[in-house]
């Protein structure tokens, strides 16, 4: 069994000007002692070897009383651990537990205060932003700017997730996907605040709710977002009076000649060396993800055009004039939104290149399906292990994404 006792140091480094030094407790356990701060100073000599302050002192009595709740409330904290949780800890993983659990808020966890510090950790924006909208979506549902990571249950997720079917923040019906997509974010949160806060070696559960396992969050249906042939030859051959506009036309060429490239690759891209434009995806760009690999893509003839108008002062400098991805974005969205309403397409985006490369590439082209991963630059779990052996053959990207272009020259 643990015990306490309250002690003082009396040499001179921990004496203060006053003559005062701090009461502390040593913990001893498993053979150890490690040491916990109070708020009490006193004269070392007013302490005796028993661990009590003598009558000598004017206000014994209350230091002793107040040094016997705190000696109560440690020994509390072990006994609610159990032996045998007890047994397996050393003495300062013991200290570290005792002063966690002596917190006026350790019986309150502040999920959004959680949850917004990732949010500020996250370097990945789309990953931060959807975690934050996410979390907007359950604190304007829950009332609350701070919420008890206890308190989110199976059926609070149940009636918030109910609540976005009939009316989100906007008033209007969320739609199952965008509901699945809050929900996911939300999990995310949570279970790494779960992380955080249990500590699964020592049984240590803070947070015991299980909200995310039996209730069914909407399944993801990627909406689809791709166009004909034919709407790529329109977009490729639409003009406008507006620079901005046709600058819009020109990157979801340029995107789409790139197989589908994300617009944050395209803006962060490097010069090409020997015609190849090679980058590896910034969406799987993470520490866990250990199978990617650089994507090669050669400079086709339609794309050579478009790279040297937008690159008077290096490569893509013209449209790297923007201050940052987001900004580039915006401008290239608000552009093809004229296109769209022009050519009466859908409300096109960046994301509809690359989605339409690829169904282009499948149903007309006749690309294989494996093959229409490796140019999208995704990783194929069936075949890491070959990956590990296999030399990279960029020619399979090459004559894919040839044979893609080639549709839009026929007639």
């Amino acid at each position: 069994m643990a015990t306490f006792k309250p002690i003082v140091f009396s040499t001179k480094n921990h004496i203060k000007t006053d003559g005062t030094t701090n009461i502390k407790f040593r913990l001893y356990h498993n053979k150890q002692s490690q040491y916990i701060p109070t708020e009490y100073y006193i004269e070392p000599s007013y302490m005796n070897s028993g661990g009590e302050i003598s009558s000598l002192h004017p206000a014994a009595d209350l230091f002793n009383y107040e040094l016997g709740e705190i000696t109560q409330k440690y020994r509390k904290a072990v006994l609610k651990l159990g032996s045998s949780r007890l047994s397996n800890m050393s003495c300062s993983e013991l200290r570290d537990y005792i002063i966690d659990a002596s917190r006026p808020d350790y019986d309150f966890i502040d999920f959004v205060a959680f949850s917004l510090k990732v949010i500020s950790e996250t370097e990945k924006h789309k990953t931060a932003e959807w975690y934050q909208t996410s979390l907007n979506s359950f604190m304007w549902y829950f009332g609350k700017k701070k919420i008890d990571a206890r308190d989110i249950t199976r059926k609070k997720i149940k009636d918030w997730m109910k609540q976005l079917r009939k009316a989100g923040q906007s008033g209007k019906p969320l739609k199952p996907g965008a509901i699945s997509n809050y929900a996911r974010g939300l999990r995310a949160l949570y279970n790494l605040c779960k992380s955080e806060y249990n500590d699964e070696d020592y049984d240590l559960i803070r947070i015991p709710n299980k909200p995310f396992d039996k209730e069914d969050i909407p399944a993801y249906r990627r909406m689809r977002r791709n166009i004909s042939i034919n709407d790529v030859k329109a977009i490729r051959d639409y003009q406008s009076d507006l620079k901005r506009v046709n600058m819009s036309r020109d990157v979801f060429m340029m995107m789409f000649y790139l197989m589908g490239i994300n617009i944050n690759d395209l803006y962060k891209s490097n010069e090409p060396v020997r015609d190849r434009l090679d980058y590896e995806r910034s969406k799987t760009d993470t520490d866990d993800n250990l199978n990617n690999f650089i994507l090669s893509i050669k400079i086709e003839p339609e794309l050579s055009v478009l790279i040297d108008k937008y690159s008077s002062n290096g490569f893509l400098s013209d449209l790297k004039r923007y201050s940052n991805v987001k900004n580039f974005t915006k401008a290239v969205n608000n552009g093809l939104v004229v296109i769209s309403e022009d050519l009466n397409l859908p409300k096109i985006t960046t994301n509809w290149a690359r989605h339409s490369w690829a169904t282009i590439a499948r149903n007309k082209a006749k690309i294989h399906k494996a093959d229409v991963d490796f140019c999208l630059g995704h990783v194929n779990n069936d075949y890491k292990m070959a990956d590990i052996y296999i030399d990279i053959d960029y020619s399979i990207c090459d004559e894919a994404n040839r044979k893609v272009l080639d549709l839009l020259i026929q007639n």
